[in-house]
């Protein structure tokens, strides 16, 4: 079993031990994908890596690209704060979304934007603003969050 996938499996088993019926898995040709009930949180891993989303924007963590621990972090991160993602509109048409972690000090850290190329440009622009509760408390996984 390669590191990646261990983590995968260890975080799975925490997130279930700890929020029980909303981890939702499912597991496809060569990927397993884990997402929660009630969150755009989601984790995936294939062979060669992982991958750690909120909503559209998601990064790509291995051990080839010497950042697997940045996706552990980043996987604790999404977690454990409030999550701000900014919708940009043209008519019914999302054409890009921004996500941004809002830590407990104030600082945001913008991880992704996602946008499409084609959409209705002469329609009026409208922006929504959504802010994603925390999902676990920092204090009630940081210690087993350490261990992986």
């Amino acid at each position: 079993m390669k590191t990646h996938e261990k983590k995968f499996e260890d975080i799975y088993n925490l997130l279930k031990e700890k929020l029980g019926e909303r981890v939702i898995f499912s597991q496809g040709h060569e990927t397993k994908f884990l997402e929660l009930k009630d969150s755009n949180f989601w984790l995936s891993m294939n062979k060669d890596e992982l991958t750690v989303g909120f909503g559209l924007n998601h990064s790509h963590y291995s051990e080839d690209y010497n950042n697997l621990e940045n996706g552990i972090i980043r996987v604790f991160d999404l977690l454990t704060n409030q999550i701000k993602t900014t919708l940009h509109i043209k008519g019914d048409y999302i054409y890009k979304e921004i996500t941004e972690i809002i830590y407990s000090n104030g600082k945001t850290v913008n991880i992704g934007k996602s946008s499409i190329l084609f959409y209705p440009f002469w329609k009026k622009k409208k922006i929504i603003t959504k802010y994603s509760d925390v999902i676990i408390e920092k204090n009630k996984i940081e210690l087993e969050f350490n261990k992986i």
